[in-house]
């Protein structure tokens, strides 16, 4: 990352043909190279702090290129607390590029990715959570993940996550005043005790967090959805009617699918990555024997298994098939084909037809239902919504146990500080009150350069 007291520009919208787009400014010298960029009108004077100003743009060459308009906002009062500003242009590439140089010729530098952001974060508008969150609102595929990263936007994370760091700072606090100032050891073990629980408390608060969380994790994540069953079951089938196109290869010879087939989907808000497997059962050869090696495993590692049988082979179907998994859903196939007076009835089994489209609409009720899609499930806390949150939550819950265990058993209570002392990193870590130039080099790269 570039130097923090420079003046930097880039556009903040995308590249290519628009009817507008907007150049960013933000460092010491952004009146002067406004002033070259932008001009009001002859004899005018600087654009005035906070409103929005037609005027002219200019090249490198001081020649007119555009009608823009422009925004100043003093220090501190902007995005990134800097003297700040935005020129809001025609949407002409070319046009673009040389506002972009001409600010560069003035003394700016192109910034990169993320570093308004960053620059944002430095002054203490937005925490990194908060910034994380700009990020994912920026690339939010469904309005539910829009939503969750508005209120992660919002401080919703460092309004949950705050008051548990600091009654562990208190309680790192008071862990290593003990060590030191302890007036005799009856004060000290009823002291260490009480401790001991409290530690217990915070570990089962951000645990709680967690669970509240789960919804916001599936959102912003997605879930995976494997589709199992022996081949020519009507997995690919099945499949292209829940995607709504012909994604992959039907036909009546068994074994068409070899390998994974993956396509997103959304279902009642929630982003559902689709996976049509190869049939498991008997191997006739290498090739086979690999798909359902792949499908075995696919199935495990996802978070529902939609277990495939043919309602026309009677009896509910072969369950040979069946893998291991923390959710599975039996779904019986080709419902067109049977006659419906043979089907015994079976609450836990959803009846369907690819080819008519019956029972489709339920068994997509169903998986949100068994996912807890929010259009099933309100969104409770958005707090430990994406992965790093999570880690570094469970790091926290860790130590946080590993303290109480140690205070319980009455070693020594500088071990159970260092341990207490980790948790407030590991939170701290998640909302950017201390954080390693590494790490927050590795989140903002993943900005865009506007950003």
């Amino acid at each position: 990352m570039g130097h923090l007291t420079d003046t930097i520009v880039a556009p903040a919208t995308a590249p290519g043909r628009a009817a507008i787009a907007m150049i960013r400014i933000s460092g010491p010298l952004t009146a002067e190279i406004l002033a070259v960029v932008f001009r009001t009108g002859p004899g005018r004077g600087e654009v005035p702090k906070r409103r929005l100003v037609l005027g002219d743009l200019l090249g490198r060459d001081g020649r007119v290129i555009d009608r823009a308009m422009a925004t100043s906002f003093e220090e501190p009062h902007s995005y990134t607390g800097e003297h700040m500003a935005e020129i809001t242009l025609h949407g002409s590439p070319a046009v673009v590029r040389e506002a972009i140089s001409t600010c560069v010729k003035a003394g700016a530098r192109p910034a990169e990715a993320g570093e308004f952001t960053l620059r944002a974060l430095r002054a203490g508008k937005l925490d990194l959570a908060q910034a994380e969150a700009i990020h994912d609102l920026v690339e939010a595929a469904t309005i539910e993940q829009a939503r969750i990263a508005a209120r992660q936007v919002g401080g919703e994370v460092s309004a949950a996550l705050a008051p548990v760091a600091s009654r562990l700072c208190d309680l790192q606090a008071d862990l290593e005043a003990g060590l030191d100032f302890a007036e005799d050891e009856a004060d000290l073990a009823r002291s260490t005790e009480s401790m001991a629980r409290e530690c217990e408390r915070l570990a089962e608060r951000l645990e709680t967090i967690q669970e509240a969380s789960e919804t916001a994790h599936r959102v912003k994540e997605g879930a995976r959805v494997v589709l199992i069953g022996a081949p020519n079951v009507g997995k690919s089938s099945l499949f292209n009617a829940l995607v709504g196109y012909s994604r992959t290869i039907v036909t009546t010879e068994a074994g068409t699918t070899r390998d994974l087939v993956e396509e997103t989907i959304v279902i009642d808000g929630l982003p559902v990555i689709l996976v049509d497997a190869a049939g498991v059962g008997v191997a006739k050869g290498k090739a086979e024997e690999e798909g359902m090696r792949r499908a075995r495993e696919a199935g495990r590692g996802a978070h529902l298994v939609l277990q495939l049988f043919r309602l026309i082979d009677g009896g509910g179907g072969s369950r040979a098939a069946l893998i291991d998994c923390a959710q599975t859903m039996r779904v019986g196939t080709h419902l067109d084909l049977v006659d419906r007076s043979t089907i015994t009835a079976d609450g836990n089994v959803l009846a369907v037809s690819a080819v008519s489209g019956e029972g489709i609409p339920s068994l997509r009720k169903a998986i949100a239902g068994a996912l807890g899609a929010p259009g099933a499930r309100p969104v409770e806390s958005v707090a430990l919504a994406t992965e790093r949150h999570r880690a570094q939550a469970a790091k926290a819950q860790e130590a946080l146990r590993r303290a109480a265990r140690i205070l319980h058993e009455g070693q020594e209570a500088e071990l159970a500080a260092v341990d207490v002392r980790r948790a407030v990193d590991a939170l701290r870590e998640i909302l950017g009150v201390v954080g390693p130039e590494q790490l927050l080099g590795r989140i903002f790269s993943r900005f865009c350069i506007g950003k």
